[in-house]
């Protein structure tokens, strides 16, 4: 896979969890919960999503001939993302 596809996949996976986090936030403002109380494994999902769209975006911008690093380190941020989305809805399947 070249370095366009993956990045191409990436901002796939990128805008998905995006899309899961923001649905996890209205059906919270739709609880009247505050946000704070959300698990806090969802406030660490968005950073290490906004992680991954940053270095998707600085891997575009290089599009380096040799990516295996950072292709290792994005893979790395979004098995993290999974792991803890998961470990949320484990603990609070509800808010899930």
């Amino acid at each position: 896979m070249d370095v366009i596809t993956y990045c191409a996949n990436m901002r796939e996976e990128i805008d998905t969890w995006k899309s899961r986090i923001n649905s996890h936030m209205s059906q919270a403002d739709r609880r009247s919960a505050d946000i704070e109380d959300s698990p806090q494994a969802i406030h660490k999902i968005s950073d290490l999503v906004t992680e991954l769209e940053q270095n998707v975006k600085k891997l575009e911008n290089q599009c380096p001939a040799d990516w295996s690093s950072e292709k290792a380190q994005l893979d790395s941020l979004l098995s993290e993302v999974q792991r803890l989305w998961q470990e949320a809805a484990d603990g609070s399947p509800d808010d899930l």
